[in-house]
C-alpha cells in the first residue's frame, strides 16, 4: 500500500509514500522510480514551505510543488521532546512498557545531549551494555590545564533501567561507579533513570545524596531539564 502525496508544479515528478513514511519518487518522462529526490528538484537554502490544510501532510515546496512529512524549518527545541527520535523511542516504550533495557537507553542519551551540550564543553559517552561495574552512561567535561592540556572529567554518571526495576539496587550500583569516578576529588554528579522516572544526586564524600526530586521524563519535561541547567551551573571541583 502507498499513498498518493503529490505531482510536482512541473507535472513530470509524482510522489508517493510508503507506509513507513518514506518518499519515493516516479520520473514521468521516464518512468524510472527512486528513493531519491530527483535532480533538480531538492530543498534549496532559499525555498519556502507552504501549509497545504487540506492534505494530512504538513508542507509543500513552494518552488517544486513536493511535499515533506516532517518540518524542515522547525521551531528552535524547547525540550528534549521537541527531538523527533527522542519522541518516537518514548512512543514506543509507552506503548511496550515490558521493553528491555537496550530498548529503554535509546532516548536516554539525546535527553542527556539535549542538556548537556557539545557547545558547551560536554561530551555523551554511551558504556558497554549489561557491564553492572561500569554506568550506561558517561558525561565528560572538558576542560583546559593552564599548560595548555585538554583534559575530560567525569561530570555525571547514569544508570538507565526498565520499569519495576529495583532503586534500591540500582543507587547501590551507581554509588559504587560513581566511588571509582577518575576524578581526583571523587566527586561526581549521578542520574538514575527507571522506566519513565528520572532522579538525579551528588556523589561527595563518599555519601550518594539525592538533588531534587523524582521527576517523570514525559510529563515533568522542563522541571529535566531545569534541573540539568542547575547541575551545570552548580560543577563539582574535579581536584
Amino acid at each position: 500500500m502507498s499513498y498518493d502525496l503529490c505531482f510536482s508544479k512541473d507535472g513530470m515528478i509524482h510522489q508517493y509514500a510508503n507506509l513507513a513514511g518514506q518518499s519515493y519518487y516516479l520520473d514521468i518522462r521516464s518512468n524510472v522510480t527512486s528513493y531519491s529526490i530527483p535532480a533538480g528538484y531538492e530543498d534549496a537554502p532559499q525555498d519556502s514551505w507552504i501549509l497545504d490544510k487540506s492534505k494530512p501532510w504538513p508542507l509543500v515546496n513552494s518552488r517544486t510543488g513536493l511535499a515533506t512529512l516532517i518540518d524542515p524549518n522547525p521551531p528552535p527545541p524547547q525540550t528534549y521532546l521537541d527531538n523527533n527520535n527522542v519522541k518516537a523511542a518514548f512512543e514506543l516504550v509507552s506503548k511496550v512498557p515490558e521493553s528491555n533495557e537496550h530498548v529503554w537507553r535509546r532516548p536516554t542519551g539525546a535527553v542527556l545531549r539535549f542538556i548537556f551540550t557539545e557547545a558547551e564543553g560536554f561530551d555523551v559517552v554511551q558504556e558497554a551494555e549489561g557491564d553492572v561495574t561500569r554506568s550506561d552512561y558517561c558525561v565528560f567535561k572538558v576542560l583546559r590545564k593552564p599548560g595548555g592540556t585538554f583534559y575530560q572529567y567525569d561530570y555525571l554518571l547514569a544508570k538507565c533501567k526498565p520499569v519495576n526495576e529495583s532503586w534500591h539496587t540500582t543507587e547501590v550500583q551507581l554509588r559504587e561507579q560513581l566511588a571509582g569516578t577518575g576524578n581526583d576529588s571523587k566527586k561526581c554528579y549521578g542520574m538514575i533513570q527507571i522506566g519513565f522516572d528520572v532522579q538525579f544526586y551528588k556523589f561527595e564524600g563518599r555519601e550518594l545524596e539525592k538533588v531534587g526530586g523524582k521527576m517523570d521524563l514525559v510529563h515533568q519535561a522542563q522541571d529535566v531539564v531545569a534541573l540539568g541547567t542547575y547541575l551545570k551551573a552548580n560543577p563539582l571541583p574535579v581536584i
